[in-house]
């Protein structure tokens, strides 16, 4: 029972998560009248998880009330989720309003993406150049060479998303952010069942108690 109150929230959002990565694959898939569906659906998903949360701050704010007798008050408490609840209602009302959202947020991607690769390429540049003065020249190339080879495919990215005919079109960018969105929400839910591996490198500290070994084997 306590594994389920740890993760509840948890599952619910990577629920939510789930049905809007869905939905932004069909709304990037289909045409017409199923696109309207889509995008409606989008939005009123968002709402309904939005209203679950605030109403759940609201309840517990009213129980805290009547089992304090007034000293908890529920005003100050469910004023919390005031935000929330308005947000989850304007999503329901405004029935585009989280695909319109997420259109606005894949729009400013494709900048992001070449402001970030020129900035990377140049980065990969300077450190070449800074290589080869400190003369690190392997080390150095291979760093530069990586980072501008990233920073030039998310700038070609980034050039092939603008212009009044993309060729990387928005209905393509839904059906990426949903795929990204699905794969997202599968590994946040294992997480919560599986505990994944980390690796600890730990090579100088053991170099170290190595060391110190032999010097008191040699006392």
């Amino acid at each position: 029972m306590e594994f389920v109150k740890k993760n509840i929230s948890k599952w619910v959002s990577a629920l939510v998560l789930l049905i809007v990565g869905i939905l932004c694959i069909v709304a990037g898939a289909v045409k017409g009248e199923d696109k309207l569906k889509a995008y409606e659906g989008i939005s009123i998903t968002i709402g309904v998880a939005l209203l679950i949360v605030a109403s759940l701050v609201v309840i517990l704010a009213l129980v805290a009330a009547i089992i304090s007798k007034g000293d908890k008050s529920f005003g100050a408490i469910a004023a919390i989720a005031t935000i929330t609840l308005a947000a989850g209602i304007f999503f329901i009302a405004e029935k585009y309003l989280g695909a319109e959202l997420i259109s606005i947020l894949l729009g400013f991607v494709p900048y992001v993406l070449i402001v970030a690769g020129s900035i990377l390429a140049v980065d990969g540049i300077l450190t070449i150049v800074f290589g080869i003065i400190k003369k690190e020249v392997k080390a150095a190339v291979i760093a530069g060479v990586v980072s501008i080879v990233i920073g030039a495919v998310a700038i070609i990215l980034g050039a092939l998303m603008l212009g009044n005919d993309p060729v990387i079109s928005m209905d393509a960018r839904f059906v990426i952010f949903g795929i990204l969105l699905i794969i997202f929400a599968v590994f946040a839910a294992l997480a919560t069942f599986v505990t994944f591996p980390v690796a600890v490198v730990a090579v100088k500290e053991k170099k170290e108690n190595s060391v110190d070994a032999e010097v008191k084997d040699a006392e």
